[in-house]
């Protein structure tokens, strides 16, 4: 089904990737920085950061079962396949701009990407005219919603509950964070993590302005919004996924190279089944 796209994507020069680039930034640049998405069946995947395998995988059980796909974030950085899976979602959003969604994780950033192998992947590819190629995947990056709301009851972002947010219309507000995110709201909705330890919020040992988040305080919040759950990816769990606070949060992993046994989530009305992308 994707033969031929990757086989193109695997050999694209300077010009045909800063075009590829433009045209998923008008595309994207149309989206709120929360998508309202009505679907009979959602397909939700989680980190890739160049997991090729799992990201075919996933984009052909979302064909196969009509289901709309929404990824989580994180799609270079890492892994072995960084350009290719980054390529070929922006294809696929570039064809299926009402099919495919892509949600913005804390890895498109360039301060991920100067540590954690994006940058460096791409000068070595592309040489002096890395800078022009990187620059075109910044915008893309600039212009990816922070969230998606599912029929009205289900949220979905990469990292989790900004601490003290209470509606998702601050979130709205906030906008899309641009190239580096400096907004409270949006950096933390990218980078926190949620715990069963605490009730509210704490500190996080990421790093300085990271929180985590308890139960407690999703709680309100899903209750103050009307939702029913969250679904978020940005920690590796060994099943591919993992419930927590009795079924108020999901968290869905979908990258092999961590140990991890990829797996996506099947949203279907307020039902969800895990599906397996090895």
């Amino acid at each position: 089904m994707f033969e031929d796209t990757l086989e193109k994507i695997g050999r694209m020069t300077e010009e045909e990737t800063v075009r590829l680039c433009e045209e998923a930034f008008e595309k994207l640049s149309r989206e709120p920085p929360v998508l309202r998405l009505n679907c009979e069946k959602t397909l939700v995947v989680g980190d890739l950061h160049g997991d090729l395998e799992s990201c075919v995988n996933a984009l052909r059980l979302a064909k196969l079962s009509d289901a709309k796909a929404v990824f989580l974030g994180d799609y270079v950085d890492r892994g072995l396949y960084q350009s290719s899976v980054i390529n070929l979602l922006l294809r696929m959003k570039n064809d299926n701009p009402d099919a495919i969604f892509l949600l913005r994780g804390n890895h498109e950033t360039p301060s991920m990407n100067f540590s954690y192998g994006f940058l460096n992947l791409l000068a070595r590819r592309f040489g002096k005219a890395y800078e022009k190629v990187y620059e075109a995947y910044l915008k893309v990056f600039s212009e990816m919603p922070l969230a998606g709301i599912v029929n009205n009851r289900v949220m979905l972002v990469h990292g989790g509950l900004a601490e003290g947010l209470q509606r998702i219309e601050e979130l709205e507000k906030a906008g899309k964070g641009g190239v580096e995110p400096e907004d409270k709201r949006v950096f933390e909705t990218l980078w926190n993590d949620p715990s069963e330890d605490v009730e509210e919020y704490s500190s996080n040992p990421r790093g300085p302005g990271i929180h985590r988040f308890g139960g407690k305080a999703l709680e309100r919040f899903l209750r103050n919004n009307g939702l029913r759950m969250m679904v978020r990816s940005h920690e590796p769990v060994p099943q591919g996924y993992r419930i927590l606070f009795n079924g108020l949060l999901i968290t869905i992993f979908s990258c092999r190279f961590y140990g991890v046994k990829p797996t996506a989530l099947e949203l279907k009305e307020e039902k969800y089944l895990f599906k397996s992308l090895e």
